[in-house]
Order: C-alpha cells, then sequence, then structure tokens
C-alpha cells in the first residue's frame, strides 16, 4: 500500500528546522497557552513537541477496526462476570471489587469509557493493556492539538497535505448523558437533563483536565462541576455533591480507591448514572489478554473478532503451572518461560501505568525465575511476548535550537460508547511511556497527500474487501 504519512512528518520537520532559533519562541508561546487552559498534570505543563503524531488513513483504519471489535468483546465480558463462575475464578477479585462490579449500573454497555493502549508499527497494531476503569487524557488532548494549530504554521506542509483532528470532548460528553438517559427510562422521578459531576480522591493530580471536561459540558448545555469523594453526600434519595442535586456522576476515582460509602450506596440504588460502572474493571484485568483466546469462553467472542484479536493481542498466559499452547507447540509454561526470558514479559494481573512490569531482556535470571517461583501460585501474573517499542523522529527543543531525536511512543486510541473516538499518543526517552513518568503527550492527526494518487485509492479499496 501505498502511504505517504511517513512524506509529511519528513515535510513537517524539514519546514519546522528552517525556522531555526524561532521555534524556542514558538515553544514558550505554546507552553504558556496550555498552562492557561488547563493542559497541567501533578503542578506542571505536560510536556510536548512541535508536531503533532500523524498517521495515516490506512493506520487510522486498523485502529478503528481493532477497538470496535474489542470494546465489543470486553463489553460481554464485563457483563457476563456476574453470572459466569468461570470468568469469576480466573480473574480471583478481591470480595470487596467482585461485589461492586455485580451491581447492575441500570444502562447497557459498561465500558462506555475505554483507553486501549497500543504500540503502532507500520500497519501493526499490538495492545499491551486496557485502561477501563478510570482512563485519563480525554480533555487534555483536543486543547493541545488547538495549541499546537494556532501556534505552527507552515505553509508549504499546508499546500502539499491535508491533515484532519475529531475532537473527543463532544464524544465523551454524549455517551455519558447516553448512560443517563437509559437509567431515566427506569427512574422516571430523575430529571430530563442532569448535573454532571466529575469525582476523584482528593489531592488528584488531574484537576486541570476535570475543569476542561466541565467546560465542555457547559457548552452542550449540562451544568457541571468537579469534587472529591468527601464532597459526596448521599440521604438514600438523593446525591449531593458539594450541596448540589447530582444526577450523572463521571467517576474518575479508581475501585481500590472507593470506600463503602455515599457514592457506592447512590449507585446501588441507581439513584444516579455512575460512568465508568463497577463492572468495568473487569476489562482492566490484564488476564483478560489470555481468557480472549480461551475456548473456555469462546461464547462471548464472534468469529470476525478472533481474527482481530489473533493480529492485535500478543502471546499472553496466565503464570500458573501447566502446559500451554505457543504457535504450533505445546510447552510447560513456568519451564518455557524460565527458558526463554529474552523474549517475554512479566506483568501484575490488576496493575496499571507500567507498575511492576519486568523486561525479561532486562532482568537477570535470578531475579525472573525469583519471580516466577513468587508469583505462580498465586496466579496474579500475567506472561507476555514482548512487542518491541517503536520509534519515530521528533523536534525537540535544547538550548534555544530545534533538534530532531528519536523518540518512543505508544498510541493511546479511545473506545467511546463501543466505538472508536480518536486517539493520543504518548513519547518518552525512556521505556516506560507514561506522563507521570515525565512522558509527553501528543495529539493524533491523520494525514495524507492532497494529491490522492490511483494506486493508494486502489490500496484503500483493497483494505475494504479485507475487512468485509
Amino acid at each position: 500500500m501505498i502511504d505517504h504519512v511517513n512524506n509529511l512528518k519528513l515535510q513537517h520537520l524539514v519546514e519546522l528546522s528552517k525556522l531555526g532559533d524561532r521555534c524556542a519562541g514558538i515553544e514558550e508561546e505554546i507552553a504558556s497557552w496550555l498552562a492557561e487552559h488547563d493542559v497541567v498534570f501533578a503542578g506542571n505543563t505536560i510536556p510536548f513537541v512541535l508536531m503533532p503524531h500523524f498517521v495515516s488513513p490506512g493506520q487510522l483504519r486498523r485502529v478503528k477496526r481493532a477497538v470496535g471489535c474489542l470494546s465489543a468483546v470486553l463489553d460481554r465480558f464485563c457483563d457476563a462476570y456476574a453470572d459466569d463462575e468461570r470468568l469469576r475464578e480466573e480473574l480471583a477479585l478481591p470480595a470487596a471489587e467482585d461485589a461492586l462490579i455485580r451491581l447492575d449500573p441500570g444502562f447497557s454497555q459498561p465500558l462506555r469509557i475505554c483507553r486501549l493502549d497500543a504500540f503502532l508499527q507500520g500497519y501493526d497494531v499490538k495492545f499491551l493493556e486496557f485502561n477501563a476503569d478510570s482512563p485519563a487524557g480525554i480533555g487534555y488532548t483536543d486543547v493541545l492539538h488547538e495549541g499546537l494549530a494556532r501556534a505552527i504554521s507552515l505553509p508549504r506542509v499546508s499546500a502539499e497535505f491535508e491533515t484532519s483532528y475529531t475532537p473527543m470532548l463532544p464524544v465523551l460528553i454524549d455517551t455519558l448523558l447516553s448512560a443517563y438517559r437509559e437509567l431515566r427510562a427506569e427512574r422516571a422521578e430523575l430529571p430530563e437533563t442532569p448535573r454532571l459531576a466529575l469525582v476523584d480522591v482528593a489531592g488528584s493530580p488531574s484537576v486541570p483536565e476535570f475543569r476542561i471536561i466541565c467546560e465542555a459540558a457547559k457548552r452542550e448545555g449540562i451544568e457541571a462541576l468537579h469534587a472529591t469523594l468527601d464532597e459526596v453526600e448521599y440521604d438514600g434519595s438523593v446525591l449531593r455533591v458539594k450541596g448540589e442535586p447530582v444526577h450523572l456522576v463521571y467517576r474518575r476515582a479508581l475501585l481500590e480507591d472507593l470506600p463503602e460509602g455515599d457514592l457506592i450506596a447512590a449507585a446501588r440504588d441507581r439513584r444516579a448514572a455512575v460512568v465508568n460502572p463497577f463492572r468495568a474493571r473487569v476489562a482492566n484485568n490484564k488476564k483478560l489478554f489470555a481468557l480472549l483466546a480461551d475456548p473456555r469462553f469462546a461464547e462471548l467472542v464472534e468469529d470476525a473478532e478472533r481474527q482481530v484479536i489473533a493480529e492485535t493481542i500478543p502471546w499472553t498466559r496466565v503464570l500458573r503451572e501447566g502446559r500451554a499452547g505457543y504457535g504450533d507447540w505445546v510447552v510447560d509454561l513456568l519451564a518455557f518461560v524460565s527458558d526463554n526470558r529474552e523474549r517475554l514479559v512479566l506483568k501484575p494481573a490488576s496493575d496499571y501505568g507500567g507498575h511492576g512490569v519486568s523486561l525479561g531482556m532486562e532482568t537477570s535470571q535470578s531475579d525472573w525465575d525469583r519471580l516466577i517461583d513468587e508469583h505462580h501460585a498465586n496466579g496474579d501474573y500475567v506472561v507476555q511476548e514482548y512487542v518491541p517499542v517503536p520509534e519515530e523522529m521528533f523536534p525537540t527543543v535544547e538550548d534555544g535550537h530545534v533538534h530532531m531525536r528519536l523518540k518512543r511512543f505508544n498510541i493511546n486510541p479511545f473506545g467511546i460508547g463501543g466505538r472508536y473516538a480518536g486517539m493520543i499518543t504518548r513519547i518518552s526517552d525512556q521505556a516506560v511511556i507514561n506522563v507521570s513518568a515525565g512522558g509527553g503527550l501528543l495529539p493524533s492527526v491523520v494525514g495524507r497527500h492532497r494529491e490522492r494518487l490511483l494506486a493508494e485509492e486502489g490500496a484503500d479499496d483493497e483494505t475494504a474487501r479485507l475487512r468485509r
């Protein structure tokens, strides 16, 4: 397939380099504007570079198809948990978490908001983590795109290439309201238009993003506020946040940070729509990477979805004694994991943000075997085939001058309301690519030549044929 997005990246870098020392001033201007518009995490403006992450239409099609298929499958696993004893046994969740996940939220499609973190290498997409409990980043990215677009003008690039970016905030607000409307169909006493509250623990580093989302809701005619769990009250009839009646909650507190209290009681009584509902936590568990292809759960996966899973999910197994398939082989799993350290990764099943992840190639054999010994009996770890971290050139301003640097990156597409809504790209000089670990954030922008070649159009048709 002919793909011109690499030409776009190169042309952007070339034209940016022609601006020379002016790039430092542009970067300062953008950083100041972003700080004023709440693109801030833990008190610091989120790092960025003077270029969005460009993806091609073909790459976007691959990502969209995968996100749509995986979102549907993950929804089924979340819904199946309450009735499927085998699934509960596999996940082996703590009793308090298990009880919350079993609660009926009062609306369908529990996985309303999910960030599916992945590596994109050419047209090959590999998903490594599902952030399904309380994913962040949607609000920042729309504003970041606006900041870059208003400050960087490269006429020769614009003349040759067309680019597009679809804001995610309107889609987020729409899916929150959709969940509320479903609940209101059962609870007629709820008002037609809800008041929205974003709720997190005290001291959350994401409060600036909450302000961005509240402003987006207000633009859609929805009253919105953000608050801490301590500011939530429920009297058995009405949920109040900062003293105001609230009917729709965008939950940003993680499940483990929720005390048994007013928010849980209101959700249990279905006096407010809480999004994501607690049952979305099922999709956060990395054991699902193994269970998606497990024959015991075949009824939760359709045939077309199996193909997507095979293409986009790295080989993954729950770390425990027994036999396991690996390609055409059947292996003794623990011996295989020990003997093939350099091609594998060990991950805690229930953690997130790269915590506790051990890359075999960066771990000594003795430490690797110790991890296997410590965790195989508990079933609390997964082993996954290592996927190389992709790298691309990005512009950085150093000592007042612009330089082109090779950086590692991952893509973070969002499934909102069960469909692809957009994605962010995170970049880093380190192996762990995470904003909380000092990584940068970029909007993902679709780009292509304005003059579409016949060969490219034919390739597009071939992609469409393969999807059918």
